[in-house]
Parts: C-alpha cells; structure tokens; sequence
C-alpha cells in the first residue's frame, strides 16, 4: 500500500494498524490548555490564573480512555489477556465505552459493563452504539456493589477485569501521558492542579510525576457531597472501596455538589470550553480551594516566582451523553 508523503504530519492513519495508531496517546500532539476569562475566574485581578486541560478532545473524547489503554497494554504484555474473550468492568461509563473500543484492538469482541442504575440515558446509549452490554446495578441494597460483582465476574475463565480501582497501569496512564503535558505546557510555572476523584488515578498520577519531578504544585481533589451525584466521580463513602491512595495524594478534598457541578459545566459551554458536569465539578472544586487559601490568608504561598498562582483543572469528557440532566439539576433561571 502507498503512504501518502509527511502523513505523520499531516496527521493521516492508515494501514493495518491505522486504529491503534490514531488511538495511541504518543501520536497526538499536547492537547489544549485554555485560559479561562475574567468572567469564569474571580481571581484574575489578584494574579490567579486558572486553564483548563481539554482532555475531551482525545480521540475517544473523554480522559478515561488513557487509562483503558495503558491497563489493557499491560495486561497484554504481562500475558493476562491470553485466551481472554470477556472483559467487564465496573464504570460510570466512559471507562467502559473506551474499553469497548480499546478490547476489539487485543481481540476481546465482549465487553460487559456494570454501571449504576441512574446513569445519564445518552451515556447508556453510547455503550450500546460501541458494542457494550450494560448491566445495571444499585449500590447499597443488600447486594455486592457494582466493583464486587466486576471483580467476581473477572476471576473466572475466559474473563478479565481491568479494575480501574485498584489497578496500578491507571495512576501510570495520567503519570505518563497527562501530567508531563501539563507541566511543560505551563512552563513549570504550574502551583495548583485539581481534578475530581472517581477512581483515584488522576490523584496518584500527579502526586507521584510531581514528587519525581521535584515541583512545588498543591494537588486539590474533589470528591462529591454526600446524598449528591456527578457523573464520573465518587463520595468519601463510595471512595471507600478504591484502593489507590487518593487521600494520601492530595493537599486538599473538597466536597462539591450536583447541581454546582453542571451549573459550572453551563458556564464553560457558554464560554466556548465544552467540558461536561465532571469538568464543572473540578472547576467548582478548584475555587472553593482558593477561596479557602484567601479567607485563611494563605494564598500567597501559592504563588509561583513570578508572583502568580497558576491553576489547572482536568475537563475529563463532554456534556453531550448528560444532555437530558442539564434541565433535572438546574433551574430554568440558569439559562
């Protein structure tokens, strides 16, 4: 087969592997980081400048599909997906849409994911567009909850489960593919860097590239309130059965609710950024933390050598598959 001239350039896939080339992180280019405006950031005339990291803009469109790739790689190469035909997981959905794409790539046709029962429908319609046969579990009714009956389900012949919650590829994805991005991006300039916590590798990830690299940044996580729900991220109580140490990883946790979570998710829509509730989520997380650091008159030790604080926070996915709970949590007067 020819190959056109410069399509490495040209950002031109072809050939047998033209799938797992155009899905492989190391071929695309830094992807944006966008600055927000006055308007999205109140802190802007005190020196506080805050981006966010457009990780919807993969070619899976959402950051979990780092993750998915970076666990089934390994488990390739260390020769756990021999003889594999059945693949489930435990996931709000975007780690299970992307393993439903990623597991064709090894040779798995079948990927079962467990998702809770009140996931967004366009996020159950998009499993089902990739292939994914979704089973509906609730947590808390006298029932193994939904990362229980995944793991159990993966122990037996012929089945794998990734375990997002406790598999150490996870950290390592954002550690090698997310983090290094951002901080050459910024310049090394980065003091502040949030994300909510779902299953903890965003965290890990960052504390740990951090620490190697010796930078001074405060890790914000944001976790849900409690008797709230945000697509993608968990509560302390739901945080329980993650055994990466999200905790430990982070400077600050900050609680944060639903409907604060998509009403920032509005705003940024409305400012050209189109990250969905998760991304509104970490936004809302990161300003609480400033907040917090300005009325404790410690926001100043945040400051760079420059004599600026500058904050990222992850944008995971799109609003598109949470279309219909836009209108649910938030009230007519918010459009």
């Amino acid at each position: 087969m020819a190959t056109i001239a410069g399509a490495t350039r040209l950002s031109v896939f072809e050939g047998p592997e033209s799938i797992r080339n155009f899905l492989d992180p190391d071929r695309h280019l830094p992807l944006p980081l966008v600055e927000l405006p006055e308007s999205l950031n109140p802190y802007l005339a005190e020196g506080v400048r805050v981006f966010g990291k457009l990780m919807y803009l993969l070619p899976l469109l959402n950051v979990k599909s780092l993750p998915a790739i970076n666990m089934l790689l390994e488990a390739r190469a260390s020769g756990r997906l021999d003889d594999v035909h059945d693949l489930v997981e435990n996931s709000s959905g975007n780690t299970a849409f992307a393993l439903g794409v990623i597991a064709r790539l090894h040779g798995i046709r079948r990927v079962v994911a467990i998702v809770p029962w009140d996931i967004a429908p366009g996020k159950l319609d998009l499993l089902r567009l990739c292939g994914v046969e979704p089973r509906l579990v609730r947590d808390g009714q006298n029932a193994p909850s939904g990362i229980a009956q995944a793991r159990e389900s993966g122990s037996a012949p012929g089945w794998f489960n990734p375990d997002q919650y406790d598999n150490g590829a996870n950290p390592a994805a954002y550690e090698k593919w997310v983090l290094p991005q951002i901080w050459e991006q910024m310049g090394k300039r980065l003091t502040v860097f949030a994300t909510g916590v779902g299953s903890g590798g965003t965290l890990v990830g960052a504390r740990r590239y951090f620490r190697q690299a010796g930078a001074r940044v405060a890790l914000v996580g944001s976790i849900c309130a409690p008797d709230n729900a945000v697509p993608g991220v968990r509560s302390e109580a739901r945080l329980r059965e993650v055994t990466h140490p999200w905790r430990e990883s982070a400077d600050a946790i900050v609680e944060v609710g639903t409907r604060e979570s998509f009403k920032k998710s509005l705003e940024l829509c409305r400012n050209g950024i189109l990250g969905g509730p998760s991304s509104g989520f970490a936004l809302a997380g990161l300003m609480r933390f400033l907040d917090s650091r300005r009325a404790g008159g410690t926001l100043d030790d945040l400051r760079n050598d420059a004599g600026e604080v500058v904050a990222t926070f992850v944008c995971p996915d799109t609003p598109l598959p949470y279309l219909d709970k836009y209108s649910t949590h938030l009230d007519p007067s918010d459009f």
